[in-house]
């Protein structure tokens, strides 16, 4: 029967793997999200246009060349994210985040691609 000593060194060693495979979760899922990013600016920028020939391209175009680096940048940061959860997951509880950033970027495309599809008609 193990003793209570090992137990708790047991539920240790279990909860470091645990917090390390949620690490690697979150940062695959902002790499997930860039990448979904990236999709949406290249159907905008190549794809929308292509539907209707009497609109305008370049609105299109430049929305998509937003969203592809908004994309970018979330795949950085979630990256960026992930190595220092990895290296400091025993000395922190958590890991701050640099929302702010990308909420603006979020903000701001959001906002102009209601702009670009209200124009559009």
């Amino acid at each position: 029967m193990p003793t209570s000593e090992e137990n708790d060194e047991a539920r240790t060693s279990l909860a470091a793997a645990r917090t390390t495979l949620a690490g690697e979760r979150t940062q695959l899922a902002w790499v997930r999200t860039g990448l979904a990013s990236i999709a949406v600016g290249i159907g905008l920028a190549r794809v929308v246009p292509l539907l209707d020939s009497s609109v305008l391209a370049w609105p299109y175009e430049v929305l998509g060349v937003g969203y592809c680096t908004f994309g970018l940048g979330l795949i950085f940061f979630g990256v960026q994210r992930g190595k220092l959860s990895a290296e400091h997951h025993v000395e922190r509880s958590s890991v701050p985040a640099g929302g702010k950033f990308l909420a603006a970027g979020g903000l701001v495309l959001g906002i102009a691609t209601i702009v670009v599809v209200a124009l559009a008609r």
